[in-house]
């Protein structure tokens, strides 16, 4: 062999020898993307890219199966202009989603509709059908109100189907549509859960004191104004929650109302034609665990007023008491009063357990429909 070879074969074996050492992870990252890994079955394991283009299809599917059923809220007004006479304005203001489509029953935001004697409408995608509101049922308790529609006999809608927000996990896939900002109908986002169990107050201005959601889903979808009254959904296509408010001054912060809450009024009206809620009558402050440690109270609901003639009042429920249990559940930091009387049932006798002066004692409460 001629030295020039010689020489030629140390260079090549000393340059190979470099790559290989500075660039050894990138070469195993590119040699194990493309090795397939056998499973127990003998099916060779599915490559990431593979994964993410599973989950992207599933996104597509679910946009085309449930868009059809998402409609943006119309506000149809009428003012007088000094210089042009009599002007009517449709104001779309935001965004709503059908789940009953035999008897045209569309849910959103409270105030999405919060304007008196105004008359509102529904359009279905980018105008192919506009239906009339008929009714406006509003829910004293969270930011949810149920709109019947005025369609023709005989006439079935889209709907989509109400999931279980009560096995979410932080970090699941999640979906939102809506008409955002009022001008683009059936805008789709997507993101992740990015927190649960969110305690947050909404306002519709500066001069409104607000309005506190308890337990609240926070995700990074993008929602924006317009967004309101907008289904969340799972990969699946399911409705997990209702959208509801953004964080001022923050990106990527969203709210929306658990799917699990509304259920039971929906499932309330279905059977009674109105929002019914259970009503009990005190007004409370939480004793967290945190604040019963520090003052050496019981973990419980500070009862700070009762309404006259309530079911707490005729109960003898007195402000100074401190509720530690409603039926068999516990009062404590996950178990607020008020959600646990959401999902009680009215005209249903139930125990109440008082801590009163150092002794508990129970009482029995017939619980009343909150508008009665």
């Amino acid at each position: 062999m001629s030295d020039i070879k010689r020489f030629l074969i140390i260079i090549s074996i000393i340059i190979a020898t470099y790559i290989g050492y500075y660039y050894q992870n990138s070469i195993s990252v590119y040699f194990s993307s493309k090795k397939e890994v056998a499973s127990d079955t003998g099916e060779p394991a599915k490559l990431d890219s593979v994964s993410i283009l599973e989950e992207q299809d599933a996104v597509i599917k679910v946009v085309e199966k449930t868009s059809k059923a998402v409609v943006s809220v119309i506000r149809k007004e009428s003012y007088f202009d000094p210089f042009s006479g009599p002007m009517f304005a449709n104001d779309s203001i935001g965004t709503g989603f059908v789940v009953d489509g035999k008897n045209a029953i569309v849910l959103t935001n409270r105030h999405v509709v919060d304007v008196e004697n105004a008359n509102y409408s529904v359009v279905f995608g980018e105008g192919e059908k506009s239906y009339d509101v008929k009714n406006i049922y509003k829910d004293p308790v969270n930011d949810f109100a149920i709109l019947k529609l005025d369609v023709p006999d005989g006439s079935i809608l889209p709907e989509l189907t109400l999931g279980d927000s009560g096995n979410l996990k932080v970090g699941q896939t999640v979906i939102a549509i809506g008409n955002v900002l009022g001008q683009f109908g059936n805008s789709v986002t997507k993101g992740i859960v990015s927190g649960l169990g969110r305690a947050i107050t909404t306002r519709s201005s500066i001069f409104d004191d607000g309005e506190v959601l308890e337990n609240a889903i926070q995700t990074d979808a993008a929602l924006n104004p317009g967004n309101s009254g907008g289904p969340l959904l799972d990969i699946n296509g399911f409705v997990i929650g209702i959208n509801v408010a953004i964080s001022e001054g923050s990106n990527s912060v969203g709210f929306t109302i658990p799917i699990n809450a509304i259920k039971p009024v929906v499932d309330q009206f279905n059977q009674f034609g109105k929002i019914t809620r259970p009503f009990l009558g005190v007004g409370a402050y939480m004793i967290t665990s945190d604040i019963a440690k520090n003052q050496s109270l019981p973990v419980g609901a500070y009862v700070q007023e009762v309404v006259k003639n309530s079911p707490a009042s005729k109960a003898r429920i007195k402000p100074g008491d401190i509720i530690l249990k409603v039926g068999n559940t516990r009062i404590n930091d996950e178990n607020s009063l008020p959600k646990v009387i959401a999902v009680s049932k009215i005209g249903e006798a139930i125990d109440i357990l008082i801590h009163r002066n150092g002794r508990e004692f129970t009482v029995s409460v017939t619980l009343q429909d909150r508008e009665d």
